[in-house]
């Protein structure tokens, strides 16, 4: 099968991702960030979104996962609560990428990850149980898995993250993609990011 990222840039018509120029000076902390797409989009807590405009951004918590939030674009409706999880590259994004699981032919794209601009830290989403095994029967891959029924910030901080194979087994998430390369790391060990600008082009 093909890579999801492979799949949704060859199906560009059917979704497409833009920064609202208004936006553009977006506050990096918390990578505020526009998605709009011409038709259904499933996110993590299986809420189908219509075709659209919503506002991707962090969630300013305390703790160390990242949390993010899906809105409507004036952000008066809340439409998801997501605990995601670190996704390293060695090249920065250079315009804000989403990418999303392969889906069968005729149902929404599923979204799987978010990249900011300029960084080699991304984040990707977790499913919750039932939806990731669905998700990796359907793309033959391991999806991240996060076992809450709850979207409150605090209890997604200590929920147990795993994975489901496309077996419908449960999995240890895998820490080749999950863990910062060699080359994204400082002389002490600790993985570094690069400074977003905050601006997409």
């Amino acid at each position: 099968m093909r890579h999801s990222t492979v799949f949704i840039l060859a199906s560009c018509l059917a979704l497409v991702c833009l920064l609202n120029p208004s936006d553009a000076l977006a506050d990096v902390r918390d990578k505020k960030t526009i998605i709009t797409t011409n038709a259904p989009l499933k996110i993590p807590n299986n809420t189908l979104l219509p075709a659209g405009k919503y506002v991707v951004k962090l969630l300013d918590s305390q703790g160390t996962r990242n949390i993010v939030q899906i809105f409507n674009e004036r952000q008066d409706k809340l439409y998801a609560t997501v605990l995601a999880i670190p996704n390293y590259r060695l090249k920065p994004a250079e315009e804000t990428e989403f990418t999303f699981w392969e889906t069968p032919a005729g149902q929404a794209m599923a979204l799987r990850s978010w990249f900011y601009p300029g960084d080699t830290y991304g984040v990707e989403f977790t499913y919750p149980k039932a939806a990731a095994t669905q998700l990796a029967r359907e793309s033959s891959k391991t999806v991240p898995t996060v076992y809450s029924k709850s979207e409150k910030p605090s209890e997604l901080m200590t929920a147990r993250i795993g994975a489901a194979t496309s077996e419908g087994k449960e999995a240890e998430l895998e820490t080749e993609v999950y863990t910062a390369p060699a080359e994204a790391q400082n002389e002490s060990g600790e993985a570094t990011t690069a400074q977003s600008s905050g601006e997409t082009r």
